[in-house]
């Protein structure tokens, strides 16, 4: 009994930090427009507060691993949630956009240790046959966040003010860190080796660099300077990462855990899975906004269905279908009909689809997308050791980063290129640039399947009950 209070006791701190994570996230992107008028500065100007996060969380996320080994993870998890708890109240406390900048940062580089740390203590506090039914919890959290985030942000923003988006963390942060102080556990490993310091430059500013400029894609296109030169060099520097871990004795990242097996196997797949995942969530709001002239909150309530059909179907995966039928097979099953849908979006839209239809769609986007998540988040870690288990969701968390900015880099480069010229008000024009993105977005999901038969079920038989 003490054993199982205790594993509901990581979860619930670990979904407090993870939900508010996600929804800061999502509402500083509803609040762009509110933040230049407060700030009396360009809507591109205030994406600096969004990519200095971005940045500030790559450069610290290679250091999560090491760090939780060396001081334990009690210690440096709680260390980070307490950063981001007081750098949210920080900012809401900011009377300029350089100052809101900057508590971004800090804010930024403690998401970057707290997340894939706390992945790491949940999946060490549950047995792996039980990892199924946490990973069913986690995933209802990871997508009622970003489904509710825009609705809470336009309600904030709506009814309060716009600093109501940061300190609406304090309460969250605060109720976690109690729990955490009180009954988290501390656990560390004998020999985390020294801190590679060149593996962490080198992680950090190239993961930094490759993340900023898939950024600036969408703003300023992809041949441009501010995208190609900061690209060329985060990928150069990335290259030079990759063989000095598989040299040195005590690497930061080990790299080595993606030679094989389930681990390597599952990370791949996960990346067009998320490509396709993130890429029409942002898609989708710029259609409703822009071409059907809904709100943020409008938007938040026309995309929900999404979240519940992800819930249904994780539930469903987790309690049961996962032990039955393997993860082959969900991951088989949901990018097929990740790919359906993805289509049928892109076929379906025009200035008259109803709300309905588009809630129909998202709803069973939402079921196909909870099997894949159920498959990936359980099988992952299948053949990890306890002592792998920090240093593995760091890697994950890093390809977790990438495909999601990757997937929407390509999908508004294409946008901006093929409605470039267009005029504000040619809708009519301006929806064929939305059904080829949205076909893109779809074919990320033919890639999942066809990279799926690297997946054996076997490898994961840990995990089955």
């Amino acid at each position: 009994m003490e054993r199982f209070e205790y594993k509901t006791i990581v979860m619930i701190i670990f979904i407090l930090s993870l939900f508010m994570q996600i929804v800061d996230s999502t509402v500083v992107n509803v609040a762009v427009p509110t933040l230049a008028d407060e700030f009396g500065v360009d809507g591109t100007d205030v994406d600096l507060a969004i990519i200095s996060y971005l940045v500030s969380l790559a450069i610290l996320l290679s250091t999560s691993g090491w760090l939780g080994d060396r001081f334990g993870s009690k210690r440096v998890f709680l260390a980070a949630l307490f950063g981001f708890t007081a750098t949210s109240a920080l900012a809401g406390t900011a009377q300029s956009l350089e100052q809101l900048v900057g508590w971004r940062v800090l804010q930024g580089g403690s998401a970057g240790i707290m997340a894939p740390l706390g992945s790491a203590m949940l999946f060490r506090a549950f047995p792996q046959n039980e990892r199924a039914k946490a990973a069913t919890a986690v995933i209802g959290v990871a997508v009622i966040a970003p489904a509710v985030g825009p609705i809470v942000g336009g309600a904030l923003i709506e009814y309060l003010n716009w600093r109501w988006i940061f300190f609406v963390n304090v309460p969250i942060g605060l109720l976690g860190l109690g729990l955490g102080i009180a009954l988290l556990r501390e656990q560390r490993e004998d020999d985390p080796g020294r801190f590679d310091v060149v593996g962490f430059l080198l992680s950090g500013v190239g993961l930094a660099f490759v993340l900023f400029a898939i950024d600036r894609v969408k703003d300023v296109g992809i041949g441009d300077l501010s995208v190609v030169l900061p690209f060329l060099v985060g990928v150069a520097l990335l290259v030079v990462l990759v063989v000095h871990q598989l040299r040195v004795d005590s690497p930061l990242l080990k790299l080595r855990l993606l030679s094989g097996g389930i681990f390597r196997a599952t990370n791949i797949v996960a990346l067009p899975v998320y490509m396709g995942f993130m890429s029409l969530i942002f898609l989708l709001p710029l259609y409703l906004q822009s071409i059907r002239g809904f709100s943020a909150l409008e938007t938040g309530f026309a995309i929900f269905p999404q979240a519940l059909g992800i819930m249904i179907s994780s539930q469903v995966a987790g309690r049961s279908l996962y032990q039955r039928i393997g993860p082959r097979k969900l991951l088989g099953v949901g990018n097929l009909g990740g790919l359906g849908v993805g289509l049928a979006f892109a076929f379906v839209i025009d200035l008259d689809t109803k709300l309905f239809t588009i809630q129909a769609l998202s709803f069973g986007r939402g079921l196909f997308m909870g099997l894949m998540m159920i498959a990936l988040q359980t099988a992952t870690y299948a053949q990890t050791t306890l002592a792998d288990t920090a240093r593995a969701t760091t890697l994950y968390s890093m390809q977790r980063q990438l495909g999601p900015a990757i997937g929407i880099s390509v999908v508004a480069t294409v946008l901006a290129n093929l409605n470039d010229g267009l005029a504000s008000d040619a809708f009519d024009d301006r929806l064929g640039g939305f059904r080829i993105a949205m076909i893109i977005s779809a074919l990320f999901f033919l890639a999942g399947a066809l990279l799926t038969p690297l997946i054996h079920d076997e490898d994961a038989a840990a995990t089955f009950v």
